[in-house]
């Protein structure tokens, strides 16, 4: 998983990092004559304040992206917020020299990109679940891990963990964590990672933390592991990191909320 194409932004000009959700194979570029960007008003107006700088600038923008795979060329719906930064460039001797340049943070594709692709096998309703946490994360970072959280809840019912018990004439439906706690011996190994997408999930729904697109990143990488393994038998990479999330009960990356 290419981390820094999730949460980088991007320049006008350049080929993205960003992976065609059609095809899988190749990379993303604005399509000729569709970028436009429009400064907001509020950013116009705040040229008269005598201590404006470029980087007071605020866009909105708005392209179509295309796939430079020739046998795909599939078209995506992009739009989001810009601003004003230093850059570099280089004269004809390689000498640098800063100067100011605008770069785009994406909010919005439509289709949706895919950060992971699900094993085959993955239960219908975990991955769209999963698609779903895809849809929103360049939006709604907390909302995002969340449907991993409800992604989670559907595998476990997928491997017949039971979602309630009986008390009494009751039934009482089951927390996560106790379901996580009543995984068979066959799946035990996967148990500290339940237990990191669970916890991060969670913050994504009340947390003191504030939920960052590292943190979804993070759940991502490792519900990757928990289907891989599961439906392709891969060994799992991210077992630390599921120990870290686990012992700090959340986020590891998030700063406190305000």
């Amino acid at each position: 998983m290419d981390r820094k194409a999730y949460k980088l932004p991007f320049i006008k000009n350049s080929l993205t990092r960003w992976v065609c959700p059609s095809c899988m194979k190749s990379r993303l570029k604005v399509k000729t004559n569709t970028f436009h960007a429009e400064e907001t008003n509020e950013s116009k107006k705040a040229h008269g304040h005598e201590t404006w700088d470029p980087d007071w600038i605020e866009y909105v923008y708005s392209c179509l992206l295309e796939c430079t795979n020739p046998a795909c060329k599939d078209t995506v719906a992009n739009s989001g917020t810009g601003s004003v930064d230093y850059d570099v460039e280089y004269d004809e001797d390689g000498s640098p020299s800063q100067t100011w340049g605008d770069f785009f943070t994406p909010k919005h594709f439509s289709p949706h990109l895919k950060i992971f692709l699900c094993p085959r096998k993955t239960p219908d309703n975990v991955s769209d679940e999963i698609q779903k946490s895809f849809s929103l994360f360049f939006s709604d970072a907390p909302s995002a891990a969340n449907h991993v959280r409800i992604a989670l809840e559907d595998l476990l019912t997928h491997l017949k963990i039971k979602r309630y018990e009986v008390r009494g004439k009751r039934r009482t439906f089951l927390a996560l964590h106790r379901r996580i706690e009543l995984l068979p011996a066959k799946y035990k190994h996967l148990q500290d990672l339940f237990f990191a997408v669970k916890w991060l999930g969670n913050a994504g729904s009340h947390s003191v933390k504030v939920v960052t697109k590292d943190d979804v990143l993070d759940s991502y990488e490792i519900m990757e592991e928990i289907l891989q393994d599961l439906y392709v038998k891969k060994s799992s990479q991210v077992k630390n990191l599921a120990r870290k999330i686990n012992k700090t009960k959340g986020p590891t990356k998030g700063k406190k909320k305000a």
